[in-house]
């Protein structure tokens, strides 16, 4: 369905309020995508099209939930102007599965999934044409000890951060605990 124009009024008080986030990120590889919904320009939101391979699963890493952030940075000269998108978040501690993680995503083509508290719609970040790429920054100090996880495209497109309303595939189990810390 094309863009259709329409009046953009003042909205409801409060909607400049922050959102909780469901403090588990979901990422995926972007080879286990079997199916992506269809971009279109002006059209933001997909009710169906989102699929990953049989046998795999969108693998849950939990975020401090105040630290969930949401990147679309609008950048590029005049007739060129597009977006970079990404999530950033922070991890506490500096547990090996952890390191695991990032070492072993360091150079692959991820995708992620921001879901609210809700139970709403989710944000689906990076795409099969234009991945996100993983960068970590981890901090072990009298300050404290955490990883701050940035996954970012590396190139901007014409497309905003797709709002998700379907059904997700499924989730690896979301309660393990971190086995060891280093």
């Amino acid at each position: 369905m094309p863009y259709t124009k329409k009046a953009i009024g003042r909205p409801a008080g409060g909607a400049g309020n922050p959102t909780p986030k469901n403090p588990n990120i979901l990422i995926f590889d972007q080879e286990d995508v079997e199916t992506y919904p269809t971009r279109e320009i002006g059209v933001t939101v997909a009710t169906e099209g989102f699929k990953l391979k049989e046998g795999t699963k969108l693998q849950p890493v939990y975020a401090t939930p105040e630290s969930i952030e949401l990147l679309q940075e609008a950048e590029g000269e005049a007739d060129a102007r597009g977006y970079k998108k990404g999530v950033k978040f922070a991890y506490p501690g500096t547990d090996t599965d952890m390191e695991d993680f990032t070492e072993f995503n360091s150079n692959r083509n991820l995708g992620a999934i921001v879901r609210s508290c809700d139970g709403g719609a989710v944000k689906i970040i990076g795409s099969p044409c234009n991945p996100l790429s993983l960068k970590s920054e981890t901090q072990d100090n009298k300050e404290g000890a955490k990883n701050t996880i940035t996954l970012q495209q590396d190139i901007r497109d014409a497309f905003r951060i797709l709002t998700y309303t379907g059904e997700l595939p499924e989730i690896m189990n979301e309660t393990v605990k971190p086995t060891e810390t280093l």
